[in-house]
């Protein structure tokens, strides 16, 4: 193997690819990004098993080869050479990359070893997505999403594809986050999977980063339950998650008994005043008291051992005064993802979900669930 390339396109596909490289993997293997130099383009293909990326760039392949690379070591180093031409030789078994005055010789171990990620060439897309309505519903959605794997289905997002839209949900049981996106051109089939968040975490990471085309295509790989959305030159991979995501449907309030028009940050100015004493508190409980006549938004905290706190700011409110509670954190997490000053938020009684809603966007909504007063 034998191939030359830009160090600026080098450095910038490399570090989106040794992204999905495990920081501990089972196997040593897992540890490297493998090359593959063929007919003018080089591939650079990492996974953790459960994520997977291939990426083809351009380069001057002299000879053809694969091999697999320590992925932290040579990613440090193309990072840290001058924006210039690197060259790359397999020597014995050694991967030596070279640019004017710097030069570093790694180990390899052989691609037979390496697990396939999967590609598509001829298939037909279940979909195609505009990358910035993929991101936006990412950024509102996947926050919502459990972080830990007592109930596997909740570290996913759930997507419901159907017609014209797709809906992106997430849920930990505390809160729930929905996100309908408008398709220009209707899917292939009707069809419902749950993907794993890290993996659109990861594509919308990678499609801020490129930003070279416009649309990303959905492929259902199926006779490998995986899901693989290809964007450019790039082909993120991942395993989709069985089980049965929660009937949410059914939890969404369709009436209100009290709504109120707010600053997001005006809230969030109040939440942070507020959690200088609720961070204290069991759940990080506050009670935030609606007073629809005085239009009056106030939180407060009170922890026995500390004291309490209040702080008020202006809504525009419509039906009834209610006092509810609220996990600080669960509120906060909600204000800092969405992207528009301009808040709605709807509730009926103390015991049922407060709901967020935004006032230019009817295909969003979250849930947060109560806490007893």
């Amino acid at each position: 193997m034998q191939f030359t390339c830009n160090q600026d396109t080098f450095a910038k596909y490399l570090n989106i690819v040794s992204r999905v490289v495990s920081s501990k993997p089972g196997l040593p293997i897992l540890n490297n990004v493998q090359f593959e130099s063929s007919k003018g383009k080089l591939i650079i293909t990492a996974t953790d098993l459960e994520i997977g990326l291939n990426t083809w760039i351009g380069a001057d392949v002299k000879s053809e080869g694969k091999i697999t690379v320590p992925a932290k070591q040579l990613t440090e180093f193309v990072n840290s050479v001058p924006s210039e031409v690197i060259d790359v030789t397999l020597d014995n078994q050694n991967f030596n990359i070279s640019s004017t005055g710097n030069f570093a010789s790694l180990n390899t171990m052989p691609a037979d070893d390496f697990p396939a990620v999967a590609t598509v060439t001829d298939n037909k897309p279940l979909l195609k997505l505009p990358k910035d309505l993929l991101v936006k519903a990412v950024n509102r959605v996947a926050f919502a999403a459990a972080s830990d794997d007592i109930k596997p289905v909740l570290t996913g997002i759930l997507l419901e594809i159907s017609g014209d839209s797709i809906s992106f949900v997430g849920t930990d049981g505390l809160r729930l986050s929905r996100q309908i996106v408008k398709l220009d051109v209707n899917s292939e089939k009707d069809v419902n999977v749950l993907v794993p968040v890290k993996a659109l975490l990861e594509l919308a990471h990678i499609v801020t980063e490129i930003g070279e085309d416009n649309m990303i295509e959905v492929y259902l790989i199926e006779d490998r339950n995986q899901i693989l959305f290809k964007y450019g030159d790039i082909d993120l991979v991942s395993r989709l998650i069985d089980g049965q995501f929660p009937e949410y449907r059914q939890i969404i309030p369709t009436g209100y008994k009290t709504l109120t028009k707010l600053s997001k940050n005006d809230f969030l100015n109040s939440l942070k005043i507020t959690n200088i004493i609720a961070k204290s508190v069991l759940g990080n409980k506050l009670i935030l008291d609606i007073d629809s006549k005085g239009d009056s938004v106030t939180l407060s905290a009170t922890q026995t051992d500390l004291g309490s706190n209040k702080s008020t700011f202006k809504g525009n409110i419509e039906g009834d005064s209610l006092k509810i509670a609220f996990s600080s954190r669960l509120l906060s997490d909600v204000l800092n993802h969405l992207d528009s000053e301009d808040i709605i938020f709807e509730c009926s009684e103390t015991v049922k979900p407060g709901v967020f809603k935004i006032a230019d966007d009817p295909d969003f909504v979250h849930l947060v669930m109560p806490m007893m007063l």
